[in-house]
This record gives C-alpha cells, structure tokens and sequence, in this order.
C-alpha cells in the first residue's frame, strides 16, 4: 500500500538517539549541569501554581526562554535518582503545553504563547530525554530493575502525565499546524518503539505503561486522521513499527479497539439506519473524533485494518524475534540462546488467538450478528465505587504529602466530569485483578478523604471530576453492587471472598470516555489496616495471571511511594493494581468467559446459546473473504498437513542458502536465516509448537464457517473461494488417533449449523467427514474435549452437531448411489456412495438419542428419528410402487443392502423400542420430551410398513399404559398440571395405536391391559393392583381420578375403543363420525299412517314436533320417532333413535323381534290362499238330562264338610223365600234373552248357514314403541328409589333415570341446532402462502393465489400432499369458517364426492373448495387465502355467528357433571361411564372442574391456534414475513367466541425453502414458551418432497394439541358437547312425576 513511499524510521532513530544532544548543558561537567537545572528549575515551579498561588512569567523574552528549555531539556535526562527534579522539568513542560489551549495558563512565558507551534513542537523533542535510555543504558528505565522499584514508580507517573498532557492538548487544541502534529506523532511513534520494541520482561512495568503509550498513540492518531489527516509515509512508519511490536499483547488489543470502534461508524453510513447496530462500549465509541467524516472513516478503517499485517506471521516466531533487540538478548544470553526462544514470545498463541478473535468480530459486525459479551463473572470485585467507599472509610494524613510529593495532585485538578456508569452490556467482561494484598496496599498507601481522587490516578481516570462527596459514592457503591450477581465463574482464580460489583467509567472533558477501568480484585478476608509490604510482594505469587484478552487496559497510572521504612512493593504487586501480570511460562488456560467489550468479542462465540440472526442488510460472502479471506485461510491451516507441507519446502530452500546475517534498513534489525535452527520446527520451544495455535486455528476456521453460512439465496461465491474453505475444512475435519474433540472440531460444529442448507456448491464431499466428527461428538456421553484457551459448553456444542445431523439425514435416500468425490484421494479408489453412509447416520443418532440428557437436544433428536423412519417408509413404497426408479446395480443386490439394519422395518423397532425405553426411564419426569416422544410415538403408530410386527406393536401399547401408571401413581405433590398433560398426551397416544393397529383388541392381553389403564384414568385406582386380588367392583370404589382432564382423556379413549376401533372410516366417510340423519332427514324417509307417504314436513321445527326428547345420564339426549322408516314393511313394533351424546350424534332403528331376520324370511301375512267349502249339515243332538255330579255320587257317604254348603232349602228357611224367589227371575229372565239371540243369530247372515270366508285383520301400527323401548332398556325402573327417603319418593329430576324435555320452546330446535355444531373432534386451520422472492407486504402475498399468477410446481404439489380436496357445499365436516361446518348438506346419493376439479388447482381459499384431512379424534383443514377471504370475513365479522351463541350465556352451572350435584343411587345405571356408590356414606367427594368461567360457558377459553404454512422462494424473506397484516386473512369466525383476539406474537409460522438440491429447508417461528414447539418438524431441518405434507400435517396437528394442554380452561369437544347437553336439560325440563311421565308415554307425538 505505501510500497512507493518512503518510511520515517530514519527520523524517529535519529530524534531517539540525538535527544541529549540538544541541550548546550551536555558541554560540561553533570554535577554542573545538575546544580544550574535544580536552581532554574525550581523556580520556574514556584510560578505554576501547584504549592502556590500562580504568577505571571518573569521570561519575556525568546531568548530567555529558549534558555530555559535548555536547561529544562537536559533536566529531562538526569539520572532517575534525580526524581524531584525531573518532576518539576516535566510539571514546566506540561504547563507551557497549554500555550496551545483556547486559554493558556497564566504561568506560560509570552513568547511561547506568541508562537506557541514552534515552541510546542521543540519541548515534545525534549520529552524523548524521559523516555529515552540514559546515557551508558541500552534499555530504557522499565527494564533496569537495579534501580529500585520505587524509582521506576515514580518514574512511570511522570511518562503518564506526559502522555496525558500530549493527549489532552491534541484534543482541545485548534491551532496546532501540519508539523506539529507530524512532530507529535513522530514523538508518540519514537517512544512507543523505545518501549515497545524490546523483548518484553517477565511482571515488569514497561508492559503495563506500553499499553498506555499504545492507546495514546491510536488515539491521538486518529485525531490527527480528523485535524491533519497523516501523509503515507507516516503511515508507512506505523505499520512498519507495530511491526516491530507484534509480541505485544497491548498492540493486538488496542488494535482490535479501535478498528471495531471504526466499523460501528463505518456501517452507521455504508449500510444506513435499517442495518443491524454495532453495539460497542461507550469509552470505544468514542474513540472515534466526532468530526470524522464519512470517507476520512473509511481511509482510516483501512488503513487500521493492515496495520500489523498478517496475523498468521504470529505463529512463526522467527519472524516476530528478528529484530536488533531480539538478537542482542540473544547474543548477551548467559547460557546462549536462539531469538525465537525468548519467554516473552511464549504469549504469541494467545496474541494470534486475540488477532483472529479481532477479525471475527470484524466479521460479525458485517454480518450483523455482533454483540457484547454476556457475562460478567462473578467471584471477583469489579465496582470501583466499592473501592473508592472502602478507600473513604480509612482515616489518614499520608495520602495528601503523598500527591504533593508525587506530583499528582495535578491530577485531581484535571479529571473532568462526573462520574458516569456505563450500561451494563458494555461492560460484561472485564479484565481481572486478584490480589491478596490489594486491600493492605490501598490502605496504606490511599488512606484520606482524597481516597477517590487518588484511586482515579490509580485506576488511569485521568479526567476532571467535580467534587463528589463520600455519601454519594457511597450510595453509588450499594445501588449498583448487586447487579452482576448470578453468574459464577468456572475458576477461582483467587482463594477467598471476594464481591461481585458493575464497572465504572467516566467521561473526559474532551469528550473521549476513558478506557482505564480496573477490572477485578479480588479481597482476602479481615486484612489489618497496615500489612507489612513484604506480606504484600511476598501473596503476589498467588496470583494467577488472567490473559491479557480478558484485561481492560489502563489509561493512566499513578503510584504511591512506601509510606514506611520496609522494602518497597515489587513491580509484580504494582502491576496487579491494574491488570493481571502476563505469566512469561506456557500460556495457562484462561477462564471461561469472553473477552472484554474494548477489545475482542466475536459472537456468537463458543458456548453461546441463542442464535443471533444474521442482518438481512449484510454484504455478501465474496465481499467479506475479499477483506479478510486470505487471513483467515491461511490461519486455518496452520498446523494442517499442507501447512506442514509448506514449511517443510521453505525449510528445504533455506537449507540451499548458506548461514547468513543480513542487516536490514528497518533500523539495523538483522534476519537470520539458519536453517537448522531457526527454520526447523523441532528447535523451538514446548511453548510454541505449533499445536500451541490451535486456539486461533479454531477460530479462524470458525469464522469462515460463519461467513459462508451467511450465503444469501441464490448469491454466488467464487469458487476459489469455495474450494480453499473445502480444503481448509477437510483438513481441520481429520480425527486424532485419541478420538477426542478438540478446539477446531468444536469451532467447526458450532459454526457450520446451517452449512448443508444453503445450496453451497459441492458441499456434499465433506459428508463423509462431518459425519466422521459427529460420531466423535454426539454418541459419546461423557465427551472428551481437549482445549487450550477456549472453554466449550458440552450442550451447545451437542446442539449444533444435531441441528447438523438434521439437515443431513435425508441425503443418502434423496442421492441414493451418487458417489461421494474425495479431494486428496487417489482416483482409483472407489468413491463412498451417499446410501453407504444412511446406517452410520442412523446408529449417530439412535445413539445420541441414548445419552443426551439436554430438552431441548432431545427434542430434536426425536423430531429427526421421527423424520427418518417416516422417509424410508415412504421411500420404500414409492419403490415398491414403480413410481422411482434406482439405479441400483440388480433388485436383488438393493435388497441386500437397503432393506438390510437401516430399513424401514427395523428403524421401526429401534425407534419404536429406544423411545419407550428411555420415556420409561428418564423422560418421564420432562414435560417436552415426555410430549415430544409421545408425538414421536403417534407417528410411529401412523405409519404404514409392510412388514409390521404385531409383537413391537402390542409392546409399545403395553410400554404406554406403563407409562401412564406410572405417572397416575406418582405421590401427590408430585401431581401437576404438567404431570397431566403427560398422562393426557399418553392416553391420545394409545389411541392412535389402537385406531392404527386394531387387531391388537383381539389379543387377552392387551385388552385387559388398555382397559385397566382406561379404567385407572376414570376411577384413580385399579379393580385389581394385583393378578392375585379379588376384584373390586365399580359400586365398591370411589371416584377420585388424579384430575378431571385425565378422566375424560380415559373416556374419550373407552368411546374410541368401543365405537371408532375397527370401523372408522364409518360409511359417512372420515369427515364425520356423527350419523348424517337428523330429524328433518328421517322424517322424510318415514311412512305416514294414511299409506301414501306425505308427511307434510318443511322445516326442522315440524319435524323435531315428530319425536319425543328424553335426557338420561343427563349427558345424553334421546329423540324417539314411533313412526316406522318408509322402506321396513315388517309390522313390528319399531322405532327410530337419534341419540345425541358427547362424542357425536347416532342413528338407530330398532324393532321388536321374536325371531331373527335369517329366521323369519317367509312373511306370515302372505296373501290368504282361500280354505274348503263349510259343510253345512245339521247333525242330530240326542235329548239328556244334564248332571252336575258323576251317577255313583249319591252311592257315597256323605261327610261333615258335605254339609258345610247349605241347600236352597235350607237357605230359604234361613233367610227368606223373596231372596231366592228374585235370584230364579234373574235366571229365567237371562234363559230368554239367550235363546232369542239364538234364534236371530241362526237367521243372520252370519251365521254357520251363510258360510262367508274369514278375513285377517289389518296389520297393527300402534305398538307405543317408545314405551317398550324404555322400558325394555331399563329406562322405567322407578322402583329402585327408596321409598323411605323422602328426597327420593318422589325423584327429584337430576335424579330420575329419564328427564322428559319440553319440545314446544321455540328456541329448543335452535339449542339442538347449536348442539350439532359442536363437533366431537378436535379442528384446527392452517393458512397456507406463498411468498416470491423480495415481497414483503400483505397485498403482494395474496396476489400470488391470483389465476394468472406462476408459482413453484413444488408447491403445488405440496399441497396435495397436506389433505384431500373437498367442496364445501357437500361437506360436513371442518371447513375453515364456522357457520358452514358440520352441517348437513343437500346430497344426493349420485353425488360424486371426489369431484373437486377447478379452474385454479389451488384455488382452496374455502369458498367453493377447501384441503381436508381427519382422524378418529382430529379435523384440519388447509386453506389458501386470497383476496376473497377479506372480503368475506369482512361480511362474516356482524353477521350469525354472534347470534349463533348468544344464548350460550344463559346456562347455570353448566361446568358441573349432573351425576354429582345430587344423591348417588344405590344401583349403576346403563350407558353410565359415572362410578356410583352404594351408601351415601361412603360417597367420595368427586373432582369438579375448574368454576373460573362458570358464568361465561363459552366455546373456546383462548384464542384459536393461527398456524401459517409459508413457502418461501427466497429463505431471508422469513424476517420480514408481515404476521400481522396477514392474520386479517385468517380469519374462521371463532374470535368472536374467544376471550381475545389472535396477536401475531401468538401464530405460529413454519417456512418452507425449496433448495436447488430438491430438498426443502424448514425454518419455525412461534411465541415463546414452555411448549411453543412441536414435532416432528425442528427448525432447521431439511426434508424430501416426498414426506413434506405428511410432517407439516403432524407438527400442525401437534402444535394444537400442545396449546390445548397448556391451556387451563381447555374443554375437550366430548365435555363441551356434555355440557350443552346440559344447559338444554336446565331450559328445557319438565318436572313430570312418575304418572305423568307414564301418561306422557302414550300421547302421540303432535
């Protein structure tokens, strides 16, 4: 870049080296020039004002002036012993500087006020003598640790407030020209190599000044980039310094500071508003002058950007140690040394991992995805005001003579502002500092009433502060002490207590925020007030160094001088003020959390949790890797074999060339090039092979993973580009012989999670190598994870190898025998084929679903098992089917290896088998993977294989009601609404299998299973807990189920095994379960008395007035219709029944029959075939008497009891003649009358004589065939009341076996109207869209369902696969909307049901046509809005549907069961699922249902679950998919029955993605919580064609069921339907008393 320019290294040498040269005071002896510069000096400080009151200067002229620099110049280089006297040379300096401020000080001379420039220019030439080595010294005073510590101290404080002044002046000046800022940053440049460039020495203090030299010069710097932006060869000197400075740690660190202070600005004004905020410190933010214009911003970017280079050069120490400096320790070592085996350069693994730490925050920040760290740790002491309240509480005088003594009451003066607290997400990590002296230190040496002021001079705030008073900090120091509580720190890294508090910044007058903010320390407990200093140096040593990525670095430095006699603090105790000592062995490490928010934070980092998602605003891949590719590429190959490759050929070449040393121009640095030393490998250090980078390698590899999972839709990536990240990731891919993870690994696996779902070219040859990685990490529970400076979350790691395996399930049956291309290997080995990997993939996960412990990783897992074994199901029958043909090498040969471990079958058994097994063992306990397995289950039982085991399937049911015992006998506080859920979720579990695999009825076993699991549910106990007991009976138990939604789980399941198992379909096909007759259908088929079949029924009211209503079990009504069917001519007595109950509406007709129908085929009442001719001869009766007892009866001898019946004689003598006289009238009277009918009867027509032909009398249609029906089914048994109870002689109605209800009410056909609407299954609705590429609004998104609109032939056929076509005028199930479904429609018999052919195939918006799909237990529908439904639900919205359930309100009581309001009878009755009691003292108090809304029965206690099917052209339109302007379309006419309206934070979206490979990426978005998301659809999983509708119609089947449970106020439909069965009896009753009721029996119907 500045390869045409020339450097200024020459310069700065010279001005270094020539800096004692200036004074004319070198001319003589030192003790002279001592005595004339203490004098001058000394008086020139008795007018700055610091003892005294200032004056005005006596120096007026410039010659006097000039005078006095030269003597002030050679003071700034006297012996370091000289300390007073340097002091006032720099307080003298320091003040004339303010010649350049708006205002000077009024003890500047006037000539320098007149030409302040020139003057300012020439006294920062003089500072290089503070700086510079003293004369007979090689290094500068940092590294002469003879000259005490104490000394360097003092030392150190007057090299700060230098720098502060410069820097200072640089901001607040206005006049400042061209050669005085090149004079300054020549200066900053000169002494930053003096301090710099040396190897740096173990715990000095030249390390913790070198990071205040670097910050001053970056931002001065970038000050002179605003006022006079630098020419290039100034510029060129920079990157050639910091060149020589790359084993610093402080240059990577502030170097990373400052350019990602520069990307927030420069994507402020590249991206505009609408891109995602870089959210960075405030002090960083500020960094950046706010004058700097938007091009100045993007020049100094870049040029910041290529300041030190590549980062990879930091992996060859040979090239970092090649300067003069390096090779001079070298020389001058004791035992002889190699410059690359210096200690210092042991740092740079962790400064190459800060570096590529650096460039992928850069990378973030472009990607939109870069934040803060999160976390502050939690075992240290962060909150200065704590210190600072600690400081005030210390009584003493010390500290003031200390200031003055040290010149550093100057600074209290110039600390600008007020104390500022930072947000808290700019301050997660910060540096630490853990002493154990640290409390001892402060109290010794800041102990008064200035303890804040001289803190801040500790700390580096070296900013004007107003006075703030002790109570104020100290009630800053309790109001913000508690705030970083909660996160505990994986490493101690200090033994003892220590308080977890917020940082502190605060903000200078200049505007710039000061980055000295301290970041840990950490106190031992009850330290005396004075500990001996030796205590202090000698508890130094527990110190453990924190890595200087996770330290804030200082701005200023002040120090104390020992107060006491003892030996002064070591540099090591003095460094640990401020940060943690850089440790000079192999680098330790560090602690878990991320580096602080000034220097590196590159999210999401390792162990992040939450995704963040990437700015949809971002520049694409190719832009990013041309700016940092090739860095990033180079270093994740360092370590890899063709970086091996390629230091073995630079080795090779070196080898050619003989030993040489060859002086450079870059300020007399020599290079070595020695090739059996410094170019081999073997000869460097432990510390510094090259595993020790594998930190950075991950990184690095990370990043890229980052950037080209950033790939946009149908962007392009250059294919070098692509094929150097193939490369770089196969190399990192390869497995260690030790099968341990390691830090690339885990890089690569946390980052490349969407990396097989973006249609990246040629990706699928680095298959067989992720899969090798997956099988490291995922099967194996207690993972190995071999780390060095990057601590892994085990969970997060295993998350994102699942979402992995998710996205690459479904490639080895959708490429089937495609062969696997491998980069390195020879082309005559036989390539892998992607069917040969599908058993590995199986056994990864089968196996990680056995040992994963995490929810929400199981969750996955199962929505993946799930995703598997349904794909080779339907595979398997599109093969068997003919409809795909493989190309498979002979059938029998697939045979073999498809239908081998892996197929269909046996990932049946497996699944079915690891599923129960672990529900059993481990998951019972969690709600969402209890739920998630079940729904695994259900979907398990749906499938279709042809080779099903009735054994696996007659275990799992079995393994389910364990299940379900299980749960039901868990202890009490263990019963939770979560508990139940589970229990429910079970019970629809099981039905699904029996619905799926009715045979399993026929099994003893299973039956008796099932049954004792249902009657466990209704009752809460068991009739036998063992096989042994005797069995309890129903009358015998009390009802208690574990809680009323288990119980009408349990019923539900009974009703589907008694009525559904076996037979559903019905022959009114899967739409309904309920008969399609009602009153007004059946009374139309009936025969009319008259014969001739006109019933004269129109409407439903006349036809209802037909039947006869009856309510028993006060769940179910019974209508009755006497008349017989028009088609039955048998005259028996019949009746026809519409039985309306919980789980639907039933038609019967029944007849009384003493024979069979296979019995009785020859009808009795045939035509009368005629009978003979009677004869009519008249025989001969002869005349005899007529004897009322036998002829020998007079022969016997009578006895007493002959005579106990009197005579008539004797009763005439007894009681008169006239009574015997009136009883022969009588008789004589009656002989008469019959012998007169005698003879008419002989002469009538009739009569034996007139033989005429009998006649059979006409067939009988009065049977009262409701009274034999209720009373032959027990519905009349009064007599089991007790006659003794008074509340029962009577039978009140709740009572009474049968209710009678008063159809006369005009609103009773309304009411049953109402009933029928509500169904008996569930019924959801899903809104399918298509989005094209870019459209984002509501209008554009309808429009694509327009006729003359092209979408995807993809989708089209997608929903085909959702459910089958229907037309809703001939529909009676769910349609979408409520006023049309359920209802009975106007067919024909010659009705085609399948006729469903449109004009637009998709034209499914329900007004004419609607997808419908419909179990035993569950309807949804499938519509495709267009701009009709706005229309339409506009019209809909004031229409019936508020009408339809106005009369809901008017119920009492409705939420309580009937049975349970009353007296048990002592006798159960028939149909009754109710437990009774036999004595009322036995009666157990039974679960009611909640009486939250018993004044409100509404249909529906929340909103509707909205759930949209989105396909998405382009994937990144998912983020700004408007949910809100669409629900608008989605609309089924139960919000008006709901409590609220549907929010869009409450719909759940599933995004289809059709990938160029075929195969469709899955993207879900819902509200958040506890169980917002269902299986078997996961997000980001990727899915086959074939299977999409089939798992889209299961996660929406899913996701309704997982709302209704988390629902408290949920009714299933069976309870609904029985609580409107209710509200009619409570309106609609009559009060009849057994007589009524029976006479009402034999009244007629109107």
């Amino acid at each position: 870049m500045y390869s045409e320019w020339a450097s200024l290294s020459t310069q700065i040498s010279a001005n270094s080296c020539g800096a004692q040269c200036f004074s004319v005071l070198n001319k003589f002896p030192a003790s002279a020039g001592r005595e004339v510069v203490i004098s001058v000096v000394k008086q020139l400080g008795t007018n700055l004002g610091i003892t005294q009151n200032a004056e005005p200067s006596h120096l007026v002229k410039d010659e006097e002036v000039k005078w006095c620099m030269d003597v002030i110049c050679f003071g700034l280089s006297l012996p370091l012993q000289e300390h007073e006297t340097i002091k006032d040379c720099v307080n003298v300096y320091c003040e004339w500087l303010t010649a350049l401020h708006p205002q000077p000080r009024i003890s500047v001379p006037k000539p320098i006020c007149e030409d302040a420039n020139l003057y300012a220019r020439q006294i920062i030439n003089h500072f290089h003598n503070l700086f510079v080595p003293r004369q007979g010294e090689i290094l500068p005073f940092l590294y002469q640790s003879k000259l005490g510590s104490d000394t360097i101290k003092r030392q150190a404080v007057l090299c700060h407030r230098v720098l502060r002044t410069l820097q200072q002046t640089a901001q607040i000046s206005q006049q400042m020209d061209r050669q005085t800022w090149d004079t300054l940053l020549l200066f900053l440049l000169a002494i930053n190599e003096i301090l710099l460039a040396p190897p740096t020495v173990k715990d000095d203090v030249g390390d913790q000044l070198c990071e205040r030299v670097i910050s001053v010069l970056f931002e001065v710097w970038l000050l002179a980039c605003v006022r006079c932006f630098p020419s290039p060869s100034l510029w060129k000197t920079l990157q050639e310094s910091c060149a020589m400075w790359r084993h610093r740690v402080a240059l990577v660190d502030q170097w990373n500071r400052v350019n990602l202070a520069l990307t927030a600005r420069l994507l402020e004004f590249s991206y505009g508003p609408d891109f995602t905020q870089l959210k960075i410190a405030d002090e960083d933010s500020q960094l950046i002058p706010a004058g700097m214009s938007n091009d100045c911003v993007a020049q100094t970017w870049y040029r910041f950007l290529r300041m030190i280079g590549n980062p990879t050069a930091l992996c060859s120490p040979h090239l970092i140690s090649k300067s003069s400096h390096f090779v001079q320790w070298a020389l001058t070592h004791e035992k002889g040394a190699e410059t690359h085996q210096h200690p210092c350069l042991q740092m740079l693994p962790q400064i190459f991992l800060n570096a590529i730490k650096g460039i992928s925050s850069q990378v973030d920040a472009f990607l939109g995805v870069y934040q803060p760290a999160a976390n502050q740790q939690d075992n240290v002491v962060t909150n200065l005001l704590e210190i600072r309240h600690s400081l005030n509480e210390a009584t003493s005088s010390t500290l003031q003579q200390f200031i003055h003594s040290s010149s550093v009451s100057n600074i209290s003066t110039q600390q600008a502002g007020q104390q500022q607290h930072p947000h808290p997400h700019h301050h997660h990590h910060l540096p630490h500092l853990h002493l154990h002296g640290a409390g001892s230190f402060l109290r010794d040496n800041f102990v008064s009433s200035s303890a804040s002021s001289a803190l801040n001079a500790i700390m580096g705030h070296h900013h004007q502060q107003q006075p703030q008073t002790q109570a104020t900090a100290v009630a800053a120091a309790q109001t913000q002490g508690h705030l970083s509580h909660g996160h505990a720190s994986p490493t101690n890294v200090c033994h003892g207590p220590s308080t977890s508090t917020v940082p502190v910044g605060s903000v200078s007058a200049g505007g710039s925020h000061s980055a000295g903010v301290v970041g840990c320390i950490s106190f031992t407990p009850a330290e005396p007030m004075l500990m001996p200093l030796a205590n202090s140096t000698s508890n130094s040593s527990c110190v453990t160094p924190t890595p200087p990525l996770q330290r804030r670095l200082a701005k200023s430095f002040s120090v104390a001088p020992s107060i006491t006699q003892q030996k002064g603090l070591s540099k090591t105790a003095l460094i640990s003020l401020t940060r943690s000592s850089a440790n000079a062995a192999a680098p330790t490490t560090p602690t878990s959390g991320p580096p602080s928010s000034s220097s590196i934070n590159s999210l999401p980092s390792i162990g992040t949790e939450v995704r963040t998602t990437l700015s949809v605003a971002r520049p694409k891949c190719n832009s990013i890797l041309h700016l940092f590719g090739e860095w990033l590429f180079e270093a994740a190959h360092i370590g890899g074999d063709t970086w091996l490759q390629n230091r073995k050929r630079q080795a090779c070449e070196a080898s050619k060339r003989p030993s040489s040393m060859i002086m450079e121009n870059r300020k007399g640095s020599i290079s070595l090039s020695q090739p059996n030393s410094l170019n081999d490998p073997s000869s460097l250090p432990p510390t510094l092979t090259i595993d020790k980078y594998e930190s950075g390698r991950a990184e690095a590899i990370g990043t890229l993973c980052k950037i080209f999972c950033a790939k946009k839709t149908g962007e392009e990536i250059l294919p070098v580009y692509l094929a150097r990240f193939y490369m770089a990731l196969q190399q990192c891919l390869k497995i260690t012989e030790s099968k341990e993870c390691d830090e690339t690994l885990a890089s690569i696996l946390l980052h490349s999670a969407d990396l097989f779902r973006l249609d990246l070219d040629g990706i699928n040859v680095l298959l067989p190598g992720y899969i090798a990685a997956l099988e490291i990490v995922l099967p194996d529970k207690d993972l190995k994870l071999k780390t060095q400076a990057t601590a892994f979350n085990r969970t997060d790691l295993r998350r994102s190898a699942i979402n992995i395996l998710l996205s690459i399930m479904v490639l080895p049956l959708h490429y089937h025998n495609l062969p696997i291309r491998n980069l390195t290997s020879d082309s005559n080995e036989k390539p892998l084929t992607f069917i040969q990997l599908k058993a590995r993939l199986m056994n990864i996960l089968m196996n990680a679903l056995q040992v994963e412990t995490d929810a929400q990783n199981t969750h996955m897992l199962l929505g993946g098992l799930l995703l598997c074994v349904q794909d080779a199901v339907t595979f398997e029958e599109c093969e068997l089917s003919g409809n795909e043909h493989l190309s498979g090498p002979t059938g029998q040969n697939h045979e073999d290896n498809l239908l081998s471990s892996d197929n269909a079958h046996a990932l049946f058994v497996r699944a079915t088998y690891l599923v129960c097994h672990r529900l059993i063992s481990s998951w019972k306990t969690d709600l969402n993977v209890s739920l998630a397995a079940l729904e695994l289950l259900s979907g398990l039982a749906r499938l279709h294989i042809r080779e099903t085991d009735a054994l696996e399937c007659k275990r799992a049911v079995k393994w389910i009601c364990d299940y379900i015992c299980y749960q039901c006998s868990r202890p009490p506080p263990a019963h939770s609404k979560d508990l139940h859920s589970t229990i429910v979720a079970a019970f629809q579990c099981t039905a699904a299998w029996l619905m799926q695999h009715p045979y399993l009825l026929q099994d003893k076993d299973c039956l008796q299973t099932v049954l004792e699991v249902v009657e466990l549910g209704i009752s809460g106990t068991k009739s036998q807990s063992k096989n042994g007991d005797l069995p309890k009976f129903k009358d015998e138990k009390e009802l208690k189920p574990a809680s009323m939604r288990v119980r009408d789980a349990a019923e539900n399941l009974l009703t589907i095994i008694l009525e559904q198992v076996g037979y559903f379909p019905s022959e009114c096909g899967p739409e309904s379960i309920s008969s399609l007759l009602n009153e007004l259908a059946l009374i139309k088929h009936c025969t009319h008395p008259t014969g001739d079949g006109s019933v004269g029924v129109c409407n439903t009211e006349q036809a209802i007035s037909k039947f006869k209503y009856f309510v028993t079990e006060n769940s179910t009504i019974l209508a009755l219709l006497e008349e017989p069917l028009g088609n039955d001519q048998d005259p028996q007595p019949t009746i026809t029944l519409l039985i309306r109950g919980p789980f639907g509406r039933h038609a019967w007709t029944m007849q009384l029959r003493h024979l069979p129908r296979s019995k009785s085929g020859i009808k009795y009442h045939a035509v009368n075939p005629g009978r003979p001719i009677p004869l009519n001869d008249i025989t001969q009766r002869p005349e005899c008497e007529q004897k009322n007892f036998p002829e020998g009866v007079d022969k016997v001898q009578p006895c007493v009891a002959d005579y106990s019946i009197p005579t008539i004689e004797q009763i005439r003598e007894q009681y008169g003649a006239s009574i015997i006289g009136d009883l022969e009238a009588m008789l004589e009277n009656q002989s008469i009358h019959e012998k007169l009918a005698w003879a008419e009867s002989d002469n009538s027509m009739d009569s034996l004589s007139h033989a005429q032909e009998c006649i059979p009398p006409a067939v009988c249609h009065e049977f009262h065939a409701a009274r034999l029906f209720l009373s032959h089914f027990g519905f009349l048994n009064f007599e089991i009341r007790n006659p003794q109870n008074p509340n029962e002689s009577l039978g009140a109605p709740p009572q009474r076996p049968l209710i009678v209800l008063d159809t006369t009410a005009s609103a009773f056909a309304a009411d049953l109207e109402n009933l029928d609407k509500l169904s008996a299954r569930t019924h959801d609705t899903v809104y399918v869209f298509y989005v094209k590429a870019g459209q984002t609004s509501a209008s554009q998104i309808i429009g694509n369902m327009a006729e003359d609109q092209t979408y995807d032939s993809h989708f089209a056929n997608m929903l085909q696969t959702l459910g089958w076509p229907v037309q809703v005028a001939d529909h009676s199930g769910w349609t979408g909307f409520v006023h049309n479904s359920w209802s009975l429609k106007n067919t024909t018999e010659s009705t085609d049901r399948n006729q469903s052919n449109v004009s637009n195939e998709l034209s499914y918006n329900g007004a004419q046509h609607v997808l419908y799909w419909a179990d035993v237990s569950a309807e949804i529908a499938f519509v495709v809005p267009n701009a009709w439904n706005m229309r339409y639900n506009s019209d809909i919205d004031s229409c019936s549907l508020s009408s339809n359930i106005s009369d809901q309100s008017t119920a009492s009581n409705v939420w309580m069961r009937g049975e349970d309001t009353g007296p048990l009878k002592s006798k159960p009755r028939n149909l009754s699922l109710e437990l009774d009691t036999g004595s009322r003292n036995k009666e157990p108090i039974p679960p009611t249902r909640r009486k939250g809304t018993v004044s409100k029965p509404v249909l529906l206690a929340q909103a509707p679950t909205k759930i949209f099917l989105v396909w998405l052209e382009s994937f990144e339109d998912y983020l700004n998919f408007p949910v809100e302007d669409l629900l608008a379309y989605a609309r089924t006419g139960e919000e008006l029955h709901s409590m609220q309206m549907p929010k869009a934070a409450d719909c759940h979206v599933i995004f289809v993605h059709s990938l160029q490979s075929g195969l469709l990426r899955v993207k879900l978005l819902g509200p958040s919580g506890r169980m917002s998301f269902a299986t078997p659809l996961v997000d980001g999983m990727v899915l086959s064609r074939r299977i999409v509708g089939n798992l889209v119609r299961q996660t929406a089947l899913n996701i309704s069921r997982r709302r209704r449970l988390d629902n408290d106020n949920y009714q299933p439909p069976h309870v609904r339907r029985r609580l409107k069965v209710q509200d009619i009896v409570q309106k609609y009753k009559m009060d009849l008393t057994e007589a009524e009721l029976l006479a009402h029996l034999f009244h007629r119907s109107i």
